[in-house]
């Protein structure tokens, strides 16, 4: 593990699944702390905040400090603040709006759009005043592009699909803060003081986790479980030293790295 400081884990299909930790996950990330690797975990789950997810992983058995999770809010909320002159209409949970109370907040036409995980709160009414609001010029700023989430064993629209139909319908592109934007891997980056080439990035789903690795010109492993389907390593042109079948094989293929070099 000598030429890899750092490792991005992606959260949901990757370490957990349906609410329960992977099976070898926990002995992973445990393993890799001892050895003394930064670990940063990135999601672009919006519901909840890194202390949030702290604790929800913590119920799990995992030891992941706030400090070491990032998600496209936190990205977003920076990318508002150096846009401080432009009015915003807030289309997210209301548990995420007292994060957002330095922003200049409007419903009459904004300069912004941000739309975010609303579950079942999202209804033809809201997609329409939002859609209303892009035509008449206002940019569409979205956390992220998942298509789906996984939750009590099915799969659920996530808001990634939303923006689709909104960029669709609009012809405009949505702006995005999380994956696979190279932003949230960037920061993530920054914040271990790491070079790229001492990272690695480890997720589950090829749009999103992959491609935003590859965006960010990172080294990454395509692990598989969650959203993974073995149809993927063709098309998205996996290498075999760029797939991990199991998260729990991790430590093993690094040691065997460090020896081939």
């Amino acid at each position: 593990m000598k030429s890899i400081k750092g490792i991005i884990f992606d959260i949901d299909g990757t370490l957990v699944l349906n609410q329960k930790a992977l099976p070898g996950a926990l002995e992973t990330v445990s393993s890799l702390k001892e050895k003394g690797c930064q670990l940063r975990l990135i999601s672009n789950m919006t519901s909840k905040s890194p202390v949030e997810l702290s604790h929800m992983l913590g119920s799990m058995g995992f030891n992941i400090d706030p400090e070491e999770i990032q998600t496209a809010v936190s990205v977003c909320i920076e990318y508002l603040n150096n846009h401080c002159d432009k009015t915003v209409f807030l289309a997210i949970p209301e548990k995420l709006l007292p994060l957002f109370s330095g922003v200049n907040k409007t419903q009459d036409n904004p300069d912004f759009v941000v739309m975010g995980d609303l579950d079942s709160e999202f209804n033809y009414s809201l997609l329409n005043r939002i859609f209303n609001y892009l035509t008449s010029g206002a940019e569409l700023i979205t956390f992220h592009k998942n298509p789906f989430y996984f939750r009590d064993n099915a799969k659920w629209l996530d808001s990634g699909a939303f923006t689709m139909a909104l960029e669709q319908a609009t012809g405009k592109t949505a702006v995005v803060m999380g994956k696979p934007s190279p932003v949230l891997f960037e920061r993530a980056v920054a914040s271990m003081g790491l070079d790229k080439k001492e990272v690695l990035v480890i997720g589950d789903d090829v749009s999103s986790d992959i491609q935003g690795a590859r965006n960010a010109g990172l080294k990454s492993l395509l692990v598989g479980s969650g959203k993974f389907q073995p149809s993927h390593l063709e098309t998205y042109r996996i290498s075999k030293d760029e797939f991990l079948p199991h998260i729990s094989d991790l430590i093993t293929m690094l040691e065997k790295d460090d020896e081939a070099a």
